[in-house]
């Protein structure tokens, strides 16, 4: 499939994004094709590793160990997995690649229109190209500097206002800016992941063993990377056109009425630079969110049957490893677990007094029985030897004047 060629000259930038996402599309459609064909040595690998797998289960099962169901579901769903991944175009242009691809753009103009950005019409790439056109034209025109343009108001302070460069290295580097801060991070995103579904033929096969399966964890958030980067650089640069859209027009509508316009050059340097760093730091949020995280559906990736047996599996995301000492636990866990402590002994102390007080409410009501009848009440097990009275010496008789 050929994307055609690239021309100097008017419409260089939306030129420039056609491409991207043509070679995008055609890389991740032909090259996915071109790994699973029959003949080729991803396809010939991916049976091999099948087949590995699959004489290892067997393996498992003549040693005498007897997989649980949770087990037997995990392996299948493993080999369903990889075969329609690998396997299956239809279902992965469905599944993956259309939502990678044309994805970002729906769920971008669905949350654009509602914020009523420009853009989110389907026309992001036409609203960037006659943003730069406008940046051209009004380079042509330049401030009025050089050729006598009346100022704006009798206040001569405009002639000087936000100078702070020439017009040419002002223009200059202002539409170098804004061409850098489009062109690089959309090629990042549109071009890496049609190259990423590509590769989904040789990525599929490192499901099954547990040595590769971080790799392919790892290619599934590069795939959420590139569709969530999409969709946030589509708002960011709808924002981006809402500013510059309405600025330009202003700065054109000047200049053609002959009036000097000193500070549009670093205005333009200022927001193309501030966007493009807007991007670069949206970017770096989405990359945090998807490596540097640990998210839980990652463990449904790893199946039962790679625990040893006899070992129980974490209860919560807390539970640490019997190897870490009590001065390496973080300190939250720390004080969880001296609070834990503290009610436990609370309750081993409620429990301990209730005990107490209901053994000496039996004992006296056994003693009240005797007394009752006329009888003494029995002498307690081991007191036989202790004095039943208070014992007095013969001082406290004398000074009490006992006879």
């Amino acid at each position: 499939m050929s994307c055609g060629s690239l021309q100097t000259g008017n419409h260089f930038l939306g030129a420039v994004l056609a491409q991207l996402d043509c070679q995008a599309q055609t890389i991740g459609a032909y090259g996915f094709g071109a790994l699973a064909s029959p003949g080729s040595p991803v396809n010939a690998l991916l049976m091999a590793a099948l087949i590995v797998f699959v004489a290892l289960f067997g393996i498992r099962l003549m040693f005498g160990e007897a997989p649980g169901g949770r087990d037997l579901v995990g392996e299948m769903l493993k080999i369903a997995i990889v075969l329609v991944i690998a396997t299956s175009w239809p279902a992965w242009r469905t599944m993956a690649y259309q939502t990678v691809l044309y994805g970002p753009a729906q769920l971008a103009s669905t949350v654009g229109s509602a914020a009523g950005l420009p853009g989110s019409s389907n026309d992001l790439n036409q609203r960037l190209d006659a943003a730069d056109q406008g940046i051209v034209a009004l380079t042509g025109f330049g401030t009025g500097r050089l050729t006598g343009a009346a100022l704006k108001s009798n206040d001569f302070g405009d002639s000087a206002r936000g100078i702070a460069m020439a017009d040419q290295t002002g223009f200059g580097w202002g539409r170098v800016a804004f061409l850098v801060g489009t062109i690089g991070p959309l090629a990042l995103v549109r071009l890496g992941g049609g190259i990423l579904l590509a590769f989904a033929p040789l990525m599929a096969g490192l499901l099954l063993f547990a040595g590769t399966r971080d790799i392919f964890i790892g290619w599934l958030r590069a795939l959420g990377f590139c569709f969530i980067g999409a969709a946030v650089l589509g708002l960011c640069y709808g924002a981006e056109l809402a500013l510059l859209e309405g600025w330009l027009q202003n700065a054109l509508s000047q200049r053609g009425a002959d009036v000097l316009t000193p500070a549009a050059p670093t205005e333009l340097l200022v927001m193309a630079l501030a966007f493009a760093a807007l991007v670069i730091g949206a970017l770096g949020l989405v990359i945090r969110i998807m490596f540097f995280s640990a998210p839980t559906w990652q463990r449904l990736l790893h199946g039962a049957a790679e625990l040893p047996q006899g070992t129980a599996r974490p209860v919560n995301a807390l539970t640490m490893p019997t190897a870490v000492g009590p001065d390496r636990l973080p300190r939250a866990q720390r004080v969880a677990d001296a609070m834990a402590e503290t009610m436990r002994r609370e309750e081993r102390s409620s429990d301990m007094t209730r005990l107490v007080t209901q053994v000496a409410l039996a004992r006296g009501s056994m003693a009240a029985v005797p007394a009752a009848a006329g009888q003494s009440a029995p002498e307690a097990l081991g007191s036989s030897f202790r004095r039943h009275y208070r014992r007095r010496s013969s001082a406290a008789l004398r000074r009490d004047g006992a006879p």
